[in-house]
């Protein structure tokens, strides 16, 4: 039986590990903007925790009763963030920012959603 499987496994855990080390969290979001790789469903987001929400910037968002979304930040004023997930207009508090997007895997969150993470 050939193991030349277990290298490439490796070295992604090993990349996992230093991006989760340096801060890098991956969401898998439920809805937001899509890419022309297909929807934020199908996706997974990488992004890095904290700072603040400028104005035009690409955030991961938690939406009460759905999960995370991917949008864009149209205002932030006194503790509150408007942002524009694509098909809706929503506002949340600063702290269900949950961080700036880095980038997005697409595919891979339709695997996610199958075994239902």
């Amino acid at each position: 039986m050939r193991k030349g499987w277990i290298k490439p496994v490796a070295a992604i855990a090993v990349v996992a590990i230093l991006f989760f080390v340096a801060g890098f969290r991956i969401g898998h979001p439920v809805a937001g903007l899509s890419t022309a790789l297909g929807s934020a469903k199908s996706s997974l987001a990488i992004y890095k925790p904290g700072g603040q929400s400028v104005v035009g910037s690409k955030v991961v968002v938690e939406i009460k009763g759905q999960g995370k979304a991917i949008g864009i930040v149209k205002s932030a004023a006194s503790g509150n963030v408007d942002v524009d997930l694509g098909a809706t207009f929503n506002r949340v508090s600063e702290r269900d920012v949950s961080g700036k997007l880095v980038a997005v895997i697409p595919f891979l969150g339709s695997v996610f959603g199958i075994i239902g993470l």
